[in-house]
């Protein structure tokens, strides 16, 4: 693992389903979520790669759900880069819910692969060399 980052956050009502539970398409939401944190706190939010003309279309997904999540619950998404982006920038998720008694219990793992496109040319590309430069300063590497 290269990078982890952590972002807390309270399941609102609207995420929940006619169970009281977070509905099952909600934990790519929060993927996002920490996906875009991540790409924040390492100084690259999703706006600033647009403007520089490439965009990064999510190509791959999978969510397995451990435990549910009620409304109200106080989750932190765990994000995770494991290793430097060549064709495609993966990230890998853990979810936990923080529980009365301050217990930590897992409830969701995952990751999602995007991909990098020239915004000119509509075509596939490698990283750009001004963010593989940043991640590798953030980095350490």
């Amino acid at each position: 693992m290269l990078y982890s980052f952590d972002r807390e956050f309270r399941v609102e009502y609207y995420e929940t389903d006619k169970m009281g539970v977070v509905h099952n398409s909600v934990y790519f939401l929060y993927f996002e979520k920490g996906r875009t944190e991540t790409m924040r706190h390492l100084g690259f939010p999703y706006n600033e790669i647009e403007k520089r003309g490439v965009m990064m279309p999510l190509v791959d997904q999978y969510c397995k759900y451990l435990s549910p999540s009620y409304y109200d619950d106080i989750l932190t998404i765990r994000t995770f880069i494991d290793e430097m982006p060549c064709s495609k920038f993966n990230f890998r998720y853990e979810i936990f819910r923080k529980e009365a008694d301050n217990k930590i219990t897992q409830i969701a793992q995952g990751h999602n692969s995007l991909a990098f496109v020239d915004m000119k040319t509509n075509r596939p590309m490698r990283p750009p060399e001004w963010m593989t430069k940043i991640l590798n300063e953030k980095l350490g590497k």
